[in-house]
């Protein structure tokens, strides 16, 4: 399997060019992924300007190579969307099923319009991201998930 590790630095730069990108779309609300997209949808609401942002908890990976039969939310929104243009961020799509499930809750919260952000984009996905800065068919480990992703790999070692 192959890796990326992408640098803080790294992550800053795209979450700036991301930014660029969903400018067009000029959300009402970001809604980060937790967790994976806490720290892109934090960066994007400084780089936007967007100060309404909130999460929705998804819960599908049990560990870093296997996943349960359908992800399921944990922590659904707890602000009103209804009639706003949301912006959904993850740091990743790799299967994509998280991130329509996270797309399907915020349209039945009623909003009126709702896009994907993410950092990277895995073409496998089931669903294509309206904004993503690479597509990659690494696994990548990013630097908020540093301890996790090595405890996990010790779990494993030998299967990876």
């Amino acid at each position: 399997m192959k890796f990326s590790k992408p640098s803080w630095m790294k992550i800053k730069k795209m979450c700036k060019a991301l930014a660029k990108k969903v400018s067009l779309f000029k959300p009402d609300w970001i809604i980060g992924v937790s967790r994976g997209g806490l720290v892109p949808a934090r960066l994007l609401s400084d780089y936007l300007n967007i100060f309404n942002i909130s999460i929705i908890r998804i819960e599908f990976y049990k560990t870093i190579t296997e996943t349960k039969d359908f992800p399921t939310i944990s922590q659904p929104l707890q602000v009103n969307v209804k009639g706003k243009k949301v912006l959904i961020v993850d740091d990743v799509v790799d299967t994509g099923r998280s991130l329509v499930v996270a797309k399907e809750h915020v349209k039945r919260a009623g909003a009126l319009e709702a896009k994907i952000a993410v950092l990277h984009f895995k073409p496998k996905s089931v669903i294509k991201p309206d904004f993503y800065i690479e597509s990659t068919n690494a696994w990548i480990i990013y630097p908020w998930e540093l301890e996790e992703t090595k405890r996990e790999r010790k779990k494993l070692k030998g299967k990876i």
